[in-house]
């Protein structure tokens, strides 16, 4: 009887063994990856395939080092900063109210973009000419010709033509006034905190500021249009002739000396983007520039000029020269190298392992000395993982920590994995259980043989 019931047991046992060793799924060795690993099922369990790469990140200030030499200047208030990340190389009194002067026309620029068709004809009026004042820049335009917003642009930007301002403005809100309500709301749309303007181009009113940080905002909100791109990096323009002035003698060089290799303030680098000068407000460049790939933004304001040195031209060399001195592009994530390879249970033989991929490198701006130990991993993938899983099916989820950046991207099959038949791996192991079984059966059995042997010849010998 006792033989039978371990027997009944056993059989229990080996019968379920390959069900629970089925659900189970995949093992695999936490230490065989780099980084802090959490786990969570949530992404993995909703089988969700990524068909492209999708990266998220997140920029913390507190968490970025500062290389040693980070130069000292002159203007006021300044901003540097990646347009694409947000990275902030530099900033002093970046929030302080200032004066912007002819800086203004960016945003002018952008809300022309926004509300009108390059081609689109526009006539200058007399009133665009008589408000301009005396003694500001100018492009010669003259009452009544009949222009392309495109030239509009150009004189807005290239010799920054203070009446070229007044007649996009009447173009786009009929007025003024009107342009300068929709320059503080759209301002406010991007994010500017101190800005307020009362007219279109930076003509000096002690009620028309914004601060450096709003200027990057807006400049960084232009270079999404090529249009723009175009003009900034312009080093001349001649404005076409017309009916109302046949010559063509109205040409003008670029304001921004950055841009000029001839000048002595020459920056090859620069890709843009506009000057601002009056008393009040000093100086004032915003800028632009691109070197190894590395675009970047640069605002200064509230310069002077010393000895024949202008502030708003040497204080941004100083700071362009500091970042790409000091940083650069870092790859810290390649797509080439799986993040794991998991042996799954239940798969068939031919695909027993996974491999856990991204699906795009992770590249970032570092500082140049950084490496692997400076990048913080942490990886979250789900504790258990079965079979059937399709390629590109995400399987969790990797963050990257480096200098202040925060990147987080989906880990996805890199393979697909196929299943094992649920009868076959089932019957295999039953029937290597039915086998165990019989065997056991069968030492019992010859045992049971052998003591029957025994008491018969211990019953002989006792007679």
């Amino acid at each position: 009887m006792k033989n039978r019931i371990f027997i009944l047991a056993l059989t229990f046992c080996l019968l379920f063994t390959p069900l629970i060793s089925y659900a189970n799924g995949a093992g695999y060795n936490p230490d065989a990856y780099s980084g802090e690993i959490t786990f969570s099922d949530s992404l993995y369990e909703a089988d969700e395939t990524a068909d492209e790469a999708r990266v998220t990140f997140e920029y913390i200030r507190d968490e970025q080092e500062v290389p040693d030499g980070v130069p000292d200047i002159g203007c006021k208030a300044a901003y540097l900063a990646d347009p694409v990340s947000g990275k902030i190389f530099y900033e002093k009194n970046a929030h302080e109210k200032m004066y912007p002067a002819s800086t203004t026309k960016i945003l002018t620029a952008l809300l022309v973009l926004e509300n009108c068709d390059p081609d689109d004809i526009v006539t200058v009026s007399q009133h665009a000419i008589d408000l301009k004042p005396a003694g500001y820049s100018s492009a010669n335009l003259q009452a009544g010709e009949k222009l392309s917003v495109y030239t509009l642009l150009q004189a807005l930007l290239i010799p920054s033509a203070n009446e070229a301002a007044y007649a996009l403005a009447e173009h786009v809100s009929g007025s003024v006034d009107a342009f300068a309500a929709l320059s503080n709301k759209r301002a406010k749309e991007l994010g500017c905190e101190n800005l307020h303007f009362v007219n279109p181009n930076g003509v000096h009113d002690d009620n028309h500021y914004c601060s450096a940080y709003d200027l990057y905002l807006i400049a960084r909100e232009c270079r999404k249009y090529d249009v723009f791109n175009e003009i900034v990096s312009t080093q001349k323009f001649t404005v076409p002739a017309t009916d109302v002035y046949p010559r063509s003698d109205r040409t003008y060089s670029n304001t921004n000396e950055l841009l000029l290799p001839l000048s002595g303030n020459y920056y090859s680098y620069c890709t843009g983007i506009k000057t601002g000068h009056t008393t009040p407000a000093g100086e004032c460049l915003v800028s632009s520039s691109t070197k190894d790939d590395l675009n970047l933004i640069c605002v200064v304001m509230g310069g002077r000029i010393i000895g024949g040195v202008n502030e708003r031209f040497s204080d941004t060399k100083k700071l362009l020269d500091f970042v790409y001195d000091n940083y650069s592009y870092k790859m810290i994530a390649d797509k080439s190298k799986p993040l794991a390879e998991i042996n799954i249970d239940n798969a068939i033989k031919d695909t027993p392992m996974l491999d856990v991929i991204l699906q795009t490198d992770i590249i970032t701006v570092a500082p140049n000395d950084t490496n692997e130990d400076n990048v913080i991993t942490q990886i979250s993938l789900p504790e258990d993982i079965k079979a059937p899983i399709k390629k590109d099916q995400v399987i969790g989820t990797v963050t990257y920590r480096v200098d202040g950046l925060i990147y987080s991207t989906n880990m996805v099959a890199g393979n697909e994995v196929i299943k094992k038949p649920f009868w076959i791996y089932n019957s295999l192991i039953s029937l290597a259980a039915i086998l165990v079984i019989i065997i056991i059966m069968s030492a019992i059995r010859k045992s049971k043989i052998r003591k029957a042997k025994r008491a018969r010849r211990a019953g002989y010998s006792n007679r």
